[in-house]
């Protein structure tokens, strides 16, 4: 097994080789578990190493695509490329199933990265090969991944400014997935990746930062207050509320259903009485309306008609039956009521 003093491509025995268990893809779930039982996790749902199978009996192990890994001790931890191991082992493990095909993946390629005599300085080599590749979108991680490889790393290194030159990530850039990957976990909410940055776009508008009177060390990024009622009140408008003796989630009651209606949310928890309305049971349109200043909502009556107007014209249209009639003179009503109040209370 001979050592490198710079990333070198060797052929390595799938048995000297060790999954990853604190992957950032994997986002913690595989933490703490055996190899075998890694083995299973990626294999199956949600990660489905095993739809690589086909494709490796078919071709082969792709070899510009190889492992990426680091030693330990006498075997090697795969750094990147975890779902491939999981296929090639799944294949040697089952040679009736696979019709002996064993031999085929006796090596397979993998980058290795060098030996150091100091052991920060591989793990720096690291940060700053998976920050470029990852981080920078080469092959992008999803953001609840790129957020735990952040916090991981900081944490080794104990300098958010060191970790943020290696990976090649602004202060601006890290504290979007920082800062609600930090209060997930004050939380103790564990989601999932498209979940994840549900909290992330709403962070980034002021009115939900003051809801949360939302208190952040400018130098580390870590959060030094906030509300913590405020914060599940959040939790729940976002994902929805916790079905009782359960970790799920009851998504049909969430208030936010599009990242597109964030803007929205955050003016109204920016109003108390707009947040009253909201919580009392009306939708998120709904409680809208208590956000506008009186002369807001009169201006919006006025444009709220006519367009209404334009509507039941459109439908009416052609039609002679006596129910369009009573719909056609009631809008004539309510277009005449509106008119004189507006007009009257100019």
């Amino acid at each position: 097994m001979a050592k490198t003093k710079s990333p070198e491509l060797q052929r390595i025995s799938p048995d000297s080789l060790l999954f990853d268990p604190e992957n950032p893809r994997f986002g913690g779930a595989l933490e703490g578990k055996s190899q075998d039982e890694i083995q299973r996790a990626i294999f199956g749902e949600p990660h489905y190493a095993s739809e690589l199978v086909d494709s490796f009996l078919e071709n082969g192990f792709i070899e510009y695509e190889p492992l990426v890994v680091r030693r330990q001790g006498d075997k090697y931890v795969v750094v990147e490329g975890n779902r491939r191991l999981a296929a090639v082992k799944e294949i040697r493990a089952n040679q009736v199933k696979y019709q002996g095909r064993r031999n085929d993946f006796d090596t397979i390629p993998a980058i290795v990265f060098p030996d150091q005599a100091d052991d920060e300085v591989q793990q720096s080599q690291m940060r700053v090969y998976l920050g470029v590749r990852h981080m920078l979108g080469f092959r992008d991680w999803p953001p609840v991944a790129k957020a735990q490889f952040l916090e991981r790393e900081i944490l080794r290194v104990g300098s958010l400014e060191r970790t943020l030159k290696e990976v090649r990530l602004s202060k601006q850039q890290a504290r979007r997935f920082l800062l609600p990957y930090r209060l997930l976990r004050e939380a103790k909410f564990i989601l999932g990746n498209e979940d994840f940055w549900v909290l992330g776009e709403a962070l980034g508008r002021t009115g939900v930062k003051k809801y949360l009177q939302l208190d952040v060390d400018a130098d580390t990024l870590q959060i030094r207050g906030y509300d913590k009622g405020n914060l599940k009140v959040l939790i729940d408008d976002l994902y929805g509320p916790r079905v009782a003796s359960t970790r799920l989630r009851d998504t049909s009651a969430k208030k936010v259903h599009d990242t597109r209606d964030l803007s929205t949310y955050a003016s109204v928890i920016s109003s108390e009485k707009a947040t009253a309305v909201l919580h009392g049971g009306k939708s998120l349109r709904e409680a809208a309306i208590y956000v506008d200043t009186r002369e807001e909502s009169r201006s919006k009556l006025s444009k709220e008609v006519t367009e209404l107007g334009l509507l039941i014209k459109k439908v009416l249209e052609n039609d002679k039956t006596p129910e369009a009639s009573a719909v056609a003179e009631a809008l004539k009503e309510l277009n005449a009521a509106v008119k004189a109040y507006l007009r009257k209370h100019a």
